[in-house]
This record gives structure tokens, C-alpha cells and sequence, in this order.
């Protein structure tokens, strides 16, 4: 005998792509082993350049602007003399004022240029003269950028300009060599600045630097990388700025959730590989090296779980359960009303309609591929095909905005007692309804008071009928429960509908290919099962 008893496989799509759900246990995380990840991750920082940064240089000058050789500068005199000239920052670093001579405005600070030349002013012309000097461009330099960048080479722009302006004009940072932490403003050979990238990402700190004519930026070789794990804001590899970071400095920047209670850190050692676990608030001290594997998880234990029961009842709409707690415990708190329909009782869960979502992605991406590389013998047929192929995009399009509603089918005969309670669960008691719905390919979609022994043949009739011939359609009858049961062969059977029952008309698209014709048939009928939805072409 089967040590534990799995009631029911609820089918919520069609064709290839079913999902067996155990009702005693929660959806297992996809790839827990690690199987199916791939070797590329998205670097911290990565996403800096993209070309925010190329397309704006500094117009304005702010006030720590150091005046540089080749700048101009406005010059207005007036009083005892009137005099009003643009002057440009010769090699010298002065401008020669007219009956003054010449002023040193080399390395003046922007803000401070005014007072500066006045004063040379007042040597000469003790009073009735009173001078108003502004820096009307900044010069423009010619920059080298080199290192682990995609483009190196020389590029123009203002001395004002970042740092960050000429990487992303050089294509950025390569993602598999270049350091975002250990980048150099090179003058004649000598380090002027270094620069950390994270600072700027996490911190808001950039270093000023006022580029010159040849200055060199030079982007380093990454040192090495650690790969975060787990759960928090960042995952992917974090670039280390020295070989023994602290633990602290990372899980900081990967900013984790509040439930996060332990850090677990498998880094190489040698020739061996070791594990290493630690509460979350005890990671001070420790430090992590290159190759490091940082993951970060929530060891919490719940006691207790919520669940929200919603439809015709007249209990509360959010119950807290016991953990382990099944349909059979929620149901006995559950007070019915004469209009509860408790033999229809429908599951809903957030794992089984993101496992749907993601079935219904894989058939959306394979049927665009196959519109998109479909081929033509001769010009007419492709033109036709492309007039086809654009509509059905255009559908695709529709249907990736579709959201399946993740209901795991309690089939007739089940036992409550089995159905074990997942956290965020949602019970809907539907109400008895003394209607049938009509969707789809019909005139007038609409709702129809039931009438026993009616058959779809009629329903349809009364909802105007269908938009082809109800023999070509594929039509499915969802019971209250939210079971479907197709209907093809029984459109004239009177016992085929009941009382709340709803009637789903679906179109057969009629196609130049085959397999598209038969692939998106294919979708339409997954939709249809997974979000109640009749998604026409």
C-alpha cells in the first residue's frame, strides 16, 4: 500500500502540458538542485551602462569647476571704463585684461573667479571700475579610454564631463573581464583618481575629476566574483574588491528580505569545497573569497497559515489554520447558507497558476516561433502568409496578458481530508445558480435561465448562435466545480448541462499551415481550461 495516498491530478491545461498536483504538499521550488541554471549571471552593477550616460554632457558649470587652459571666460568691465570680451585660458593659464594685464585664472575655482579677477582689477584701477567675469564654456578635451571595455579608444567631450560618460561612450564595462570597482583617471602616467563603481550604485559617491586633454581612463581586470543565491533583491555575481571581502559588505548590497535568517557561504578551499552556515546577525567578521557561493534563505518554521474563503457562506473571509491543517478542518469552520452550493467547493493556489502561466508562455514562444521562421514557395504565398502571420502575433500578444487562475480540480468523489492547506490557499463556495453562462464564438454572449433537459444545440441558439458552424467549433462545458468536459460529440444530449453550468465556444482558426491551424487550437483550448477564458483569433 502506497505509504501516502495522492487523490487527484488536476489537469489545467491541455495536450502536452498538464500539471500533476499532489494535494498533500506545496509545488517544489523549480530546479532545487540547480540542474537547469545556466553559466552566464547578471553582474551587480551591470546594468549602469546602457547609454544614459553618452547622449548628455555638461552644459552647465558648477561652482567647484576648475578653470582650465583653453576655457572661455566672459569679461565685462564698466564704471571709468566700458569693456565687455570673450577670452579664452591661454597656455599659461592667464587672459589679458586690457590695461591690466595679465590675470592667473589657472585652477580657480568657478565660484571664486569673479572675486579673483576683480582684485587684479583693483590694482590698477583703485575706483570707479567694477568688473563681472562668468565662464562661458568649459574646454573640450580628447580622452583616452582603454582596459576591459568593448570600444577603446579616444573620445571628445567637456572636461566637466563624468567619468562615467566616457566608459559609457566606449561601450561600457565587459561583463565577463571588466572591473566595475577598480577604475583608474590616468595624467602622464600617474593616478589622479581611482574609482569604485558600487559606491556610485550604492552610496550616491563619485569622486569629481576635471579631465584634461590625453587623461587616460583605464577600466581594470575583475579581480574575482562571488555568486548570491537565495532569497533577496539582487541575485546573480557580485565583484569583490579585494580577495577577502567582508560577508557583510554583500549580503548588504543584495539586499535581503526581512524573513532571511541565515547566510550560507560554500567557497573553495584548495582543492576542497566547504560549506559554511550562519545566523543572519552573526555574519560580522567573516569574510568571503572569489569563487564564493553566497546563499541566502528563510528557515522560518510557520505554525499556522491563512487562507481565504470567499463566495456564498457566512463565515469570516480569512481564516488562520493550524500548518498541516486540510479542506476538511476549513470546511467544519465554514458556515453555508441555502444558496451555498458545498458540493462544488473550488481550490485555488499561486504555485499551480504560476506553473500554468509558465506552460502557457512555452506554447506562446513556440507558436511565435514557428509564425516567424514559417517559409514560402513562391512570392504570393508569402505575402499572404505575412498578412496571416501578423494577425496571429497579434493574438499572441493578447494572450501573454492572460492570467490562469491556478485551480487544482477537487473531481467528484474526493475526500477533504486529504486536501492539505497551502499557505495564501483561496476556497471559493460557489452559489447555487439557476443559470448557464454562454461564451465565445456565439452572437451575444450571454447568461440563460437553466431549463432542464435543453440541450447546447439550443443554448447556443438562444445566444444568437454561433459565428460558424457549431459542428466545426470545440465546444466545453465547465461545470461549477470548474471541471471541463468537452462536449463535441453531445451537443444534442439533454443531460450534458445543469444547473451553473458554462458553456465555452471555441473557435477552430482554418489556417494556410496545418500545424499553426493545430497549434494555436491548441492554445486557445489551454487558455480556455487554465483562465475560464474564450480568446478569439
Amino acid at each position: 500500500m502506497l505509504a501516502r495516498l495522492i487523490l487527484l491530478l488536476a489537469i489545467v491545461l491541455c495536450g502536452n502540458f498538464a500539471v500533476a498536483v499532489d494535494l498533500g504538499q506545496s509545488l517544489p521550488e523549480e530546479d532545487p538542485a540547480g540542474i537547469l541554471k545556466t553559466s552566464e549571471q547578471k553582474l551587480y552593477a551591470s546594468w549602469l551602462f546602457s547609454g544614459g550616460f553618452e547622449d548628455t554632457s555638461f552644459t552647465g558649470i558648477n561652482p567647484e569647476y576648475r578653470i582650465a587652459q583653453g576655457d572661455k571666460l566672459l569679461v565685462q568691465l564698466w564704471g571709468g571704463i566700458e569693456f565687455q570680451q570673450e577670452m579664452v585660458v591661454d597656455a599659461q593659464g592667464n587672459i589679458f585684461v586690457p590695461r591690466v594685464g595679465p590675470v592667473k585664472v589657472l585652477g580657480v575655482a568657478n565660484k571664486d573667479l569673479n572675486q579673483v579677477v576683480l582684485k587684479s582689477i583693483k590694482r590698477v584701477y583703485k575706483a570707479n571700475v567694477e568688473a563681472y567675469v562668468t565662464l562661458a564654456s568649459s574646454q573640450t578635451v580628447k580622452v583616452f579610454v582603454s582596459g576591459m571595455v568593448p570600444k577603446p579608444g579616444i573620445y571628445e567631450g567637456q572636461s566637466a564631463d563624468s567619468v562615467l560618460r566616457y566608459i559609457d561612450k566606449a561601450g561600457g564595462i565587459k561583463n565577463d573581464l571588466g572591473s566595475y570597482r577598480n577604475i583608474l583617471v590616468k595624467r602622464q602616467n600617474l593616478n589622479i583618481a581611482e574609482i569604485d563603481l558600487y559606491d556610485f550604485v550604492q552610496k550616491g559617491q563619485m569622486p569629481p575629476v576635471q579631465l584634461q586633454d590625453g587623461d587616460l581612463i583605464f577600466v581594470s581586470r575583475r579581480l574575482g566574483s562571488v555568486s548570491v543565491e537565495g532569497v533577496a533583491g539582487f541575485l546573480g555575481s557580485y565583484e569583490l574588491a579585494k580577495v577577502d571581502t567582508p560577508l557583510t559588505e554583500v549580503v548588504d548590497a543584495a539586499v535581503v528580505g526581512e524573513r532571511v535568517t541565515h547566510v550560507t557561504v560554500v567557497a573553495p578551499e584548495g582543492d576542497r569545497v566547504n560549506a559554511y552556515q550562519y545566523p543572519v546577525g552573526e555574519i560580522a567578521g567573516v569574510n568571503v573569497a572569489p569563487g564564493s557561493v553566497i546563499r541566502l534563505s528563510s528557515q522560518l518554521r510557520p505554525d499556522s497559515i491563512s487562507v481565504e474563503v470567499l463566495g456564498e457562506h457566512e463565515s469570516t473571509t480569512e481564516m488562520v489554520l493550524p500548518w498541516g491543517a486540510t479542506l476538511k478542518d476549513l470546511l467544519a469552520k465554514v458556515k453555508l447558507t441555502e444558496l451555498s452550493d458545498g458540493d462544488s467547493v473550488q481550490l485555488f493556489r499561486q504555485s499551480v497558476a504560476q506553473r500554468q502561466k509558465d506552460m502557457l508562455m512555452s506554447s506562446l514562444h513556440a507558436l511565435e516561433q514557428s509564425v516567424l521562421t514559417a517559409r514560402s514557395a513562391t512570392k504570393e504565398t508569402a505575402e499572404l502568409r505575412k498578412i496571416e502571420a501578423d494577425s496571429i502575433l497579434s493574438w499572441i500578444d493578447r494572450a501573454k496578458q492572460v492570467s490562469p487562475r491556478g485551480q487544482v480540480l477537487l473531481a467528484e468523489g474526493y475526500n477533504p481530508s486529504q486536501v492539505i492547506l497551502n499557505q495564501g490557499d483561496k476556497i471559493v463556495i460557489p452559489a447555487k445558480r439557476h443559470l448557464v453562462m454562454i461564451h465565445g464564438e456565439v452572437l451575444f454572449p450571454t447568461a440563460i435561465t437553466y431549463e432542464k433537459g435543453r440541450t447546447i444545440e439550443r443554448y447556443v441558439e438562444q445566444a444568437g448562435g454561433s459565428t460558424a458552424d457549431l459542428d466545426d467549433m470545440n465546444t466545453l462545458v465547465m461545470k461549477p466545480n470548474g471541471m471541463f468536459v468537452t462536449a463535441n460529440r453531445d451537443l444534442d444530449d439533454k443531460k450534458m448541462v445543469g444547473p451553473g453550468d458554462e458553456i465555452f465556444v471555441l473557435a477552430k482558426p482554418t489556417l494556410k499551415a496545418l500545424q499553426l491551424t493545430k497549434d494555436i487550437s491548441q492554445v486557445i483550448y489551454q487558455i480556455a481550461v487554465s483562465a475560464a477564458v474564450a480568446l478569439a483569433l
